[in-house]
């Protein structure tokens, strides 16, 4: 006879349970990403070529990407075949972030498991699409600019993806903040008033934010602060409309 396994009560789960529980998901996680990596390795010289190509279309031509170390060519590909395999495998990760929070929830709150998994997948896939379509060919027209007459462009591959990868990261994560406001309105830390009130605090650290994460110029952190302060907005209007926070 096979075992039936006896779902606990979250509420009454120790915290060593809750741990394992976590692991669990987590190794699901690195399982999903690895299963991703063994296809996107295959396709790494391809997707290198895809991200060069915001760098290529603004560099002179007589300029090149060069790398200066013996391994850092391939190190480069599993980069990006990492990244791609994150990429992926998004919505299984963000599902598998789901079934961990679920036990938590009330009965009526488990009907947004697809717009919660959907939302979240959606939104940091627009926020890479706008990186690499708009800010990082700007933001490399602009910066490559300075070098002048004088100067020639031979831009380490290392250096670029580096910061390439950061900032396609930086915008997918930024991006999810409207449903961070909705996970936090729906357990009642939040309300639209909160975030209202203290939304010159917000542009405050949103510019800040903005000049950590982006190049240290004031176009690239622009496109960062501009969206931001987008999403700040919607979120307030989803704190607003979703929020269980009670009146004191």
């Amino acid at each position: 006879m096979k075992r039936r396994r006896i779902k606990k009560d979250p509420n009454n789960m120790t915290l060593l349970e809750h741990i394992e529980e976590l692991r669990i998901r987590l190794l699901w996680i690195i399982g999903g990403i690895a299963a991703a990596l063994v296809f996107t390795y295959n396709y790494s010289d391809k997707l290198l070529n895809v991200a060069i190509a915001p760098l290529q279309q603004v560099l002179p031509k007589d300029s090149k990407i060069i790398f200066t170390g013996v391994t850092e060519a391939f190190w480069v590909r599993i980069e990006v075949a990492i990244v791609a395999a994150i990429i992926v495998s998004i919505p299984f990760t963000f599902y598998q972030i789901w079934l961990f929070v679920k036990p938590g929830l009330k009965e009526n709150e488990r009907k947004f498991a697809i717009p919660f998994v959907l939302a979240f997948s959606f939104l940091f896939l627009v926020g890479v699409v706008f990186a690499y379509k708009i800010v990082l060919p700007l933001g490399f027209k602009f910066l490559l600019k300075y070098g002048g007459e004088e100067l020639s462009a031979m831009p380490s591959i290392k250096q670029y993806m580096a910061l390439f990868l950061r900032m396609l990261v930086a915008f997918g994560v930024v991006f999810e903040l409207p449903i961070v406001s909705f996970i936090l309105a729906r357990l009642g830390i939040i309300d639209g008033k909160d975030l209202l009130k203290r939304f010159d605090y917000a542009l405050l650290i949103i510019f800040f934010v903005a000049a950590v994460l982006t190049p240290p110029d004031v176009l690239t952190q622009l496109f960062m602060a501009a969206p931001l302060t987008l999403l700040y907005l919607i979120s307030i209007v989803v704190a607003w409309i979703f929020s269980t926070k009670k009146e004191i």
